[in-house]
């Protein structure tokens, strides 16, 4: 866990701080910029922490059962509840993940139309076997 100071800043002095960040973050434009920035401010430990919450609300709108979230992730159920709690509560990255969600759920379902299932006629069965484990997985752990 971070650790911060335990004197706190005054709230018009974090405003302003939270306001400096918003610039610093809102002004790139390119993915690359993005990641060494986000090299620069935050700590591995703080990327790690700030990627697996995302990823919580990213799987929780997708319907993914807290065990396969807590599996993949490697995080506790507790923690999978506070963000469930905090989602439905506030919207702001939900909001943000809505199209991935949405984009993603047509995907997977122009695949499982199209794929073509094991024992068709000229369909090799090892890949059409592992095409399909891979979908099923896909569905249940949400990556």
């Amino acid at each position: 866990m971070t650790r911060i100071s335990r004197f706190p800043v005054e709230e018009k002095v974090l405003t302003k701080l939270y306001s400096l960040m918003f610039e610093v973050i809102s002004r790139i434009d390119e993915e690359e910029s993005f990641s060494e920035i986000i090299n620069e401010l935050l700590s591995p430990t703080e990327k790690i922490m700030v990627a697996k919450r995302i990823a919580i609300i990213y799987l929780l709108m997708k319907k993914i059962d807290y065990y396969n979230i807590s599996k993949v992730i490697k995080v506790a159920s507790a923690t999978i509840a506070k963000f469930h709690s905090i989602m439905q509560e506030k919207g702001a990255v939900k909001n943000s993940l809505k199209g991935l969600v949405r984009n993603e759920k047509i995907k997977d379902f122009f695949e499982e139309l199209f794929m073509r299932e094991p024992g068709t006629y000229g369909v090799s069965w090892k890949s059409a076997w592992e095409h399909k484990i891979e979908l099923n997985r896909r569905k249940r752990q949400g990556f």
